[in-house]
């Protein structure tokens, strides 16, 4: 999915999105979300697709973090929650049952 996310001022050139979970205090997965400098907008937006989760087998929604990253210094900027879906999440919604009969 693309998401854009407003920001405070970052160089478009040393930026990175970062996803994790934890459990029991350890990091158990990491990827960064996929863009190119110029989906940087005015250094205060970023728009991006977020990462794959660790696994695609999911039934129910996650809970991972987010925050930014800045790969020179590895400055980070406070996690916020972010709520990962399963990708069919919506053709679960709209699908019937099926009634044998």
């Amino acid at each position: 999915r693309e998401i854009i996310l407003l920001c405070e001022k970052v160089a478009k050139e040393d930026i990175a999105v970062r996803f994790y979970e934890e459990q029991h205090g350890n990091i158990v997965w990491e990827e960064y979300g996929e863009f190119q400098h110029t989906n940087v907008h005015k250094q205060v937006a970023i728009c991006f697709r977020t990462p794959r989760y660790r696994t695609l087998d999911v039934e129910h929604h996650v809970m991972v973090n987010i925050q930014l990253k800045r790969p020179s210094d590895g400055a980070t900027s406070e996690p916020l929650p972010f709520e990962l879906t399963p990708l069919d999440s919506a053709k679960r919604k709209k699908r019937k049952p099926n009634h044998w009969g």
